[in-house]
């Protein structure tokens, strides 16, 4: 629950207004904060005496700045931070909910199944944390946090840095008992991705049984028994037994890796087949009663902060969570307070309790029939056809939610049979065939989606003006209108519950939730500009003047420009800049490309293009590698950190930015092919035929590349092997027509969205829902 601050409590820290507390531990208190926009957060101060040491804010830095690369869709992402500051602190994003500790201390055990997709959930959160770098080295029921579209990992390592042990109290081991690999505690606290896999198998015990595998009791006994006694998993039902057995060897290398674990928990799922024994609820992956008491939360219940804190926090604070992120596109009252963090509470009662252990068992057996070679986003997708046991995997949506399906059936073909997804009534969609489409949408700028949202800019018809519109991103029913054009050939980018875009000669920042316009940056007339991109609380834009912006995203003024060539080749579209790693990339007037700093402006490098052909060319950026596609035809791969080449890979004609994925680089040229590269060496994985003329830019999700052709078809190819999955025709039976695909395709949550219209009068415009 929220608490009142306290006397000595702050504030205000860094940019973020305190509301409410949170918690308090060991290694300093967590608060609800507010950042200038309305984004509530988890602001985590750390301990004075623990700041002033030299060496932690040098490991602490390290952790903060590891931890940052999390972007995995299970995890709470660290946002924000200031390591030098008084105090030093970060902010995470906040999850209203409760911990999985709190809801098995609640609401008892789960079924199998609900456990199972918790555990696909964890494991995809363990995948983005250790590609990140990261190992968790503390998962339990207290950081994992129960969400209405899945769990998420909370403080994944930031904490617990390898060297932290000097920095506790005396005695003190890093993890909780009962929940902690052998090698932590056996060879002086040394861990390794497997260590997570052991605090997996763990926590899914204890989601399905209420306790530790290897039962409670004081720290020491519990330690004994995880280094030399087996777990006890008798009450464990067999499927799940199975895959909890593995992750609890003994030994690191026998247990499994992470994807594979993540497969055989989505085939467990695949092939279980149980019956639901509870109705579907609006929050159909958990149990029935859990799903209640988040419903009770969301809806306001029990969660409500109290009045005062809504008075200290001044005008707006019941604004708070109006501005919070969600994947579903709701504005919920405030959840429970943040759960215990490793900065916080100690583990819940239950964690705690000092029961005497049941006899030890031996562990079930472990499975011996592998999956067929499938990708893990098939085995989620087929996981999703079963929906057993009142879970709806599909995507971690809530059941009951809002599907697609205003539009008519689709007339497109299909050359697969996946599973799709559900429209409004429910029903499975299958892949390649409509969702819903809005008729006289006429944009040529791809969309962006947003928590729920689509956010799209209208060009205006003869009896509309142009606007910028908010539909539902599953019935594609319209939330709000903003008169306001988007310059064409440019494209809008969201973040923190605001839309940023080019109309007319300004960069606009509007509200993502109501429409209303913010400030306003003004920009030179008669020149060219890039979509925006934003990051660290920084709107980028270019230009075809030779300028790149760096503008505030609170205040919109401008914090550095910095110069390149203009471009001397006449071009619609002025690629965006891309940042990462704390760079900004973009390609000047003479065909080269420029590395900036993301805070200074200052350059980093430049890598030149010698031709005769110079023009803007977009970039892609990934795993440390720079992909920018140079006016002489080819791919090149350059060193993130120096600008050196590393491969180069020739086309005939790129026409696509490039995508950038599970270390492969899609680029398609505009009459030939579509490519996938390998992204280490540069050789071809495979291509993809082109019976079309492409342009725009491919897409990305769930295993699938899809892209848009003038011949009025979307394509989907499978990622990993080059096959069409489907293609969906706009045009139906009329062949003979000139419609085209005006916008690129963009996937998100199952969907592949575009516009398309008549390629010669831009007639019959129209914007499409496709299930992937």
């Amino acid at each position: 629950m929220f608490a009142e601050l306290e006397a000595g409590d702050p504030r205000q820290v860094g940019r973020y207004r305190i509301v409410a507390r949170l918690g308090a531990g060991g290694m300093g208190r967590v608060f609800l904060g507010r950042s200038p926009g309305g984004r509530v957060l988890a602001v985590k101060v750390v301990r004075a005496e623990l700041a002033e040491d030299a060496g932690f804010r040098q490991r602490f830095a390290r952790e903060v700045a590891t931890a940052r690369r999390v972007t995995g869709v299970f995890t709470a992402s660290v946002v924000d931070a200031d390591l030098e500051g008084s105090p030093a602190w970060l902010a995470s994003e906040y999850v209203p909910g409760m911990s999985l500790g709190e809801a098995i201390a609640g609401h008892g055990a789960w079924p199998e199944p609900a456990v199972l997709a918790l555990g696909a959930g964890l494991a995809e959160a363990l995948e983005a944390i250790h590609e990140a770098g990261v190992v968790h080295r503390d998962l339990k029921p207290s950081n994992v946090l129960l969400a209405s579209d899945g769990p998420r990992v909370i403080d994944f390592g930031i904490s617990m840095t390898d060297e932290v042990s000097g920095l506790t109290q005396t005695g003190m081991v890093i993890g909780t008992p009962g929940f902690m690999a052998p090698e932590q505690l056996a060879t002086g606290g040394q861990v390794s991705p497997a260590s997570d896999v052991f605090s997996l198998g763990a926590v899914l015990s204890f989601a399905a049984t209420g306790s530790s595998p290897f039962g409670t009791g004081a720290p020491h006994a519990l330690y004994y028994r995880i280094v030399h006694e087996q777990p006890c998993l008798y009450a464990l039902p067999p499927v799940l037994g199975a895959v909890v057995a593995r992750c609890l060897a003994k030994e690191p290398a026998e247990r499994p890796a992470v994807p594979a674990l993540l497969e055989e928990l989505a085939q467990a799922l695949r092939d279980g087949g149980q019956e639901a024994p509870r109705p579907h609820s609006e929050h159909g992956w958990l149990p029935l009663p859990v799903a209640q008491a988040l419903q009770e939360h969301s809806h306001g219940g029990v969660a409500q902060p109290p009045e005062q804190l809504r008075e200290e926090a001044g005008p707006g604070a019941d604004q708070v969570t109006h501005h919070a992120p969600t994947r579903t596109g709701r504005t919920p009252d405030p959840g429970p307070a943040h759960p215990p963090t490793a900065l916080a509470a100690p583990a819940s009662a239950r964690e705690a309790a000092s029961t005497p252990p049941p006899p030890a068992m031996p562990p079930t057996a472990p499975r011996t029939d592998g999956a067929p070679g499938r990708t893990r986003r098939q085995l989620l997708a087929a996981a999703a056809a079963l929906g057993t046991a009142g879970i709806g995997f599909t995507g971690w949506k809530l059941i009951g939610a809002s599907g697609g399906g205003t539009g008519n059936e689709s007339s497109g073909d299909s050359s697969s049979k996946g599973s799709g997804g559900n429209d409004s009534s429910g029903s499975k969609v299958k892949s390649g065939t409509l969702r819903w489409s809005v008729p006289d949408f006429s944009a040529s700028s791809t969309a962006s989606v947003a928590d729920g949202t689509l956010y799209m800019a209208h060009t205006g018809s003869r009896t509309e003006k142009p606007s910028l519109r908010a539909l539902d991103a599953s019935t594609g029913q319209k939330r709000w209108t903003a008169p306001l054009s988007l310059a064409r050939g440019t494209s809008l980018a969201v973040a923190d519950s605001t839309v940023y875009l080019i109309g007319g000669t300004a960069l606009h920042a509007v509200d993502a939730t109501n429409g209303k316009q913010g400030w306003t940056f003004p920009l030179a007339g008669k020149r060219r500009y890039t979509s925006p991109a934003v990051a660290g609380g920084i709107v980028y834009i270019g230009g075809s003047d030779g300028g790149l912006h760096a503008i505030d995203a609170e205040t919109g003024r401008q914090r550095w420009l910095y110069h390149y060539p203009e471009t001397t080749v006449g071009t619609s579209v002025v690629p965006a800049p891309v940042v990462a790693d704390g760079s900004v990339y973009i390609s000047g007037g003479n065909g080269e490309l420029h590395a900036v700093d993301a805070t200074t402006g200052k350059k980093r490098w430049t890598y030149p293009l010698k031709d005769d052909k110079p023009g803007l060319q977009p970039v892609a950026v990934a795993d440390g590698t720079v992909y920018f596609p140079g006016s002489d035809a080819a791919l090149h791969a350059l060193d993130a950190t120096s600008g050196k080449r590393r491969w180069t890979f020739p086309t005939k004609d790129i026409s696509s930015k490039p995508v950038a994925a599970d270390d492969t680089v899609y680029l398609h040229e505009y009459v030939g092919n579509l490519y996938a590269v390998d992204g280490a060496n540069g050789k071809r994985r495979w291509s993809f035929p082109l019976n079309d003329q492409v342009g725009g830019n491919p897409s990305i999700g769930d295993g699938t590349v899809c892209f848009g052709g003038r011949e009025g078809k979307v394509y989907a190819v499978d990622t990993a092997t080059g096959r069409q999955r489907w293609a969906f025709d706009v045009r139906g039976k009329a062949q003979d027509d000139k419609t085209e695909i005006e916008a690129s395709p963009v996937i998100v949550d199952g969907t592949v969205y575009f516009t398309a219209g008549d390629d010669t009068s831009q007639a019959n415009p129209t914007l499409y829902a496709v299930a992937l």
